[in-house]
C-alpha cells in the first residue's frame, strides 16, 4: 500500500507546474536587473544621465586597457554600433548578412549591438563575432516556423502526450 501511495504521490507531482511568480511591477521596471547586470538597459525617453556615465566609465575602461598594453590613447581605434531591424521568417537576411560580412573579410568588431525582434535574434551573435556564424546559420536554416512551437500557449499540465520540440528541416 505504501509503494502504491508513494507512486501516486509522484505521479500527481510530475503533472503540476508551480504557479508562475508575479512579474515585475510596472512602476519597478527600471530597478530591475536581469541577471544581476546593472545599466544593462537604457530608455530612449528615459534620463539620459545613466548612460551617459555608463559611457564615460567604459571609455575609461578602453583607456585603461589601451594603456596597459602599451598602445597610445591619443586616438582611440574606430567603434563600430549595430541596430538589426526585425522581419520575422524574413530574419534569415539578417542572419546571411553577417555570414557574408565575415565572409568578405570586412565585418568589424562591434562595440554595441541591439535588436528588434528576430533582430533581437541576431544581436548576440552579431555581438560575440564571426566565431559564432555557424550557430547563427543554423537558427536560421535548420529551424521551421511549425518547429518553434507556433501556437502553443503553454505545456500541458498532465499528459501522457509529448510536448512538441522543433523540427529542423532537411538540408
Amino acid at each position: 500500500m505504501l509503494i502504491v501511495l508513494v507512486g501516486l504521490s509522484m505521479a500527481l507531482a510530475g503533472c503540476s507546474i508551480p504557479d508562475r511568480g508575479p512579474v515585475v511591477p510596472y512602476t519597478y521596471t527600471e530597478l530591475a536587473q536581469p541577471l544581476g547586470i546593472p545599466n544593462l538597459r537604457f530608455y530612449a525617453d528615459g534620463d539620459p544621465a545613466p548612460m551617459i556615465e555608463e559611457a564615460s566609465r567604459a571609455l575609461a575602461r578602453e583607456k585603461a586597457a589601451l594603456q596597459a598594453a602599451g598602445q597610445s590613447i591619443a586616438t582611440l581605434p574606430p567603434a563600430y554600433y549595430l541596430a538589426v531591424s526585425g522581419g520575422g521568417d524574413n530574419g534569415a537576411f539578417g542572419a546571411g548578412l553577417m555570414n557574408g560580412w565575415t565572409a568578405t573579410g570586412t565585418r568589424p568588431s562591434f562595440k554595441m549591438v541591439t535588436g528588434v525582434s528576430t533582430g533581437a535574434l541576431i544581436a548576440p551573435f552579431a555581438f560575440l563575432g564571426p566565431d559564432h556564424d555557424a550557430e547563427l546559420r543554423e537558427v536560421y536554416t535548420t529551424l521551421t516556423p511549425t518547429g518553434s512551437f507556433a501556437g502553443a500557449a503553454s505545456p500541458p499540465r498532465c499528459s501522457t502526450t509529448p510536448w512538441p520540440t522543433p523540427r529542423r528541416s532537411p538540408r
